[in-house]
């Protein structure tokens, strides 16, 4: 099977994608889902933007811990997969890039979630996104943002730059992403207006989960 067909394949179903997606994280992306799911989902009702909803595999966590959801993604096909996975018409679908939240209503969400999604952006298209955040919040609002990053220095971060080549190979071929580890996710956070409140790591401290709420 070429790789083309093979990454067809795999995208072909959620379930496919999410398998090629816990082997290039050694299954840690599943801890990962369940840490942003807790996060951003604080008592049942909450209204969570979730920008970069994929094949749905964190949509539907929000949903069963009781969220009302608006999923975004650019891809007709990711969210052709994501419907079709959650099986429910609650879901607000919007089939955008992430640059145009700008666009939604001022202080409409109790939370916003970008997973694994940042990593795919330049630095300026995260910044841009990152600083239209704040005014999305509703007052007590958080933002939930887990994606790859620099392992801390030593003997993890060499360890990740040896890996990365091969694991950015077997990315391409399980899912059709190139991704680049987000330097400084914090102190992107902070530059956008966003006070850091947790943060947790998988994965030898490449893959962190950050919960940050708008700066006073």
């Amino acid at each position: 099977m070429s790789s083309l067909a093979l990454m067809r394949w795999l995208e072909g179903s959620p379930e496919r994608y999410d398998a090629g997606m816990r082997l290039i994280t050694f299954g840690q992306v599943t801890p990962l889902h369940a840490g942003v799911t807790e996060a951003a989902v604080a008592r049942p009702g909450d209204h969570v933007l979730e920008i970069g909803c994929g094949t749905g595999a964190v949509t539907k966590r929000l949903l069963d811990r009781g969220a009302r959801v608006t999923a975004l993604d650019q891809s007709p096909d990711m969210i052709e997969r994501a419907r079709a996975r959650v099986g429910t018409d609650t879901v607000d679908w919007l089939e955008q890039t992430a640059a145009e939240i700008d666009a939604l209503p001022e202080a409409s969400f109790d939370a916003i979630v970008l997973c694994l999604c940042l990593s795919d952006m330049s630095a300026s298209e995260r910044a841009y996104v990152l600083r239209a955040c704040p005014r999305l919040l509703a007052p007590g609002g958080r933002l939930v943002a887990a994606d790859e990053v620099h392992a801390p220095p030593g003997w993890r971060r060499v360890l990740q730059r040896l890996g990365r080549l091969p694991q950015a190979a077997l990315g391409w071929l399980l899912v059709g992403a190139l991704s680049q580890p987000v330097a400084d996710l914090g102190g992107e956070l902070e530059r956008a207006g966003f006070a850091l409140q947790s943060e947790q790591r998988w994965l030898g401290g490449s893959l962190a989960l950050l919960v940050a709420e708008p700066s006073a």
